[in-house]
């Protein structure tokens, strides 16, 4: 169940960094836009930079907390999952 919630998080995650990485290809132009294609970090950190400019704070604020989360529930549904000693045959 965590599993899929995780999953979904991260589905609507996908669709806010789409939704910054046009308002970066239509503000920055080409090249930095596919640097954000690349690179989902550059897209994160140049929407909050511009966020107040280009009204997409609601849009940056939600992509925070669902990240956030997305971490804690994926970490807590076993996405961490590491097996310590020895492994059974």
């Amino acid at each position: 169940m965590l599993g899929i919630l995780g999953l979904v998080l991260w589905v609507v995650c996908v669709a806010c960094w789409i939704i910054v990485l046009i308002k970066l290809f239509q503000d920055k132009g080409i090249l930095h836009g596919i640097l954000g294609l690349i690179c989902w970090l550059y897209t994160f950190i140049w929407g909050w930079l511009n966020a107040g400019r280009l009204n997409i704070r609601n849009i940056m604020l939600i992509w925070t907390v669902l990240l956030v989360l997305s971490i804690v529930i994926n970490g807590a549904a076993g996405g961490f999952n590491y097996h310590w000693g020895t492994p059974t045959p």
